[in-house]
């Protein structure tokens, strides 16, 4: 039930360490919260909230000289996303971006709900997250557009509810 290591036999736990290991044992004994959704998604939410290191990507041309920070353009992104599409949810969006700063390819993974069509869904996500790109980023030249990629269709478990209140500890980052 519980992904926490038991302490080998014969360890010195001299140092705090048995006090962590009762502590552990008392925890794996107490039976889980049914607001555990709740408090997960709580944790999340600040988590993510919390300052992170975020790279520069140079706009398009004529407004190269401008750069906007990878976690504003993955919070657009992300936003713009969860409010226009129907039946589905962002999981994550992944920007690459080279050495220079120019955005070369952006991945977004969705969670679907049951009985709504991945391709079209997919499809909407990146017409939209282009709409993103472009409104942020500027109109890049012809033959220089971002490839926008839908790139993780998996099932893991059918949900036939909101897309966006799937437990994050559902699947694996």
């Amino acid at each position: 039930m519980s992904e926490l290591e038991e302490v080998p036999e014969g360890l010195d736990l001299s140092h705090g360490e048995a006090e962590l290991a009762a502590a552990a044992r008392q925890l794996r004994a107490v039976p889980a919260s049914p607001r555990v959704v709740e408090i997960a998604d709580r944790v999340l939410q600040r988590a993510l909230a919390a300052p992170r290191r975020s790279v520069m990507i140079r706009a398009h041309a004529p407004l190269d000289h401008l750069r906007v920070s990878s976690i504003a353009i993955t919070a657009i992104v992300r936003e713009r996303l969860d409010e226009s599409l129907v039946g589905a949810a962002v999981r994550g969006v992944v920007l690459d971006v080279d050495r220079d700063g120019r955005l070369e390819a952006v991945t977004v993974n969705l969670v679907v709900q049951y009985g709504v069509v991945i391709a079209d869904v997919g499809e909407q996500a990146r017409d939209l997250a282009r709409t993103v790109l472009e409104d942020v980023l500027g109109r890049p030249t012809a033959g220089s557009e971002v490839p926008v990629t839908i790139g993780h269709a998996h099932v893991s478990d059918v949900t036939i509810g909101d897309p966006h209140a799937v437990d994050p500890a559902d699947e694996a980052p």
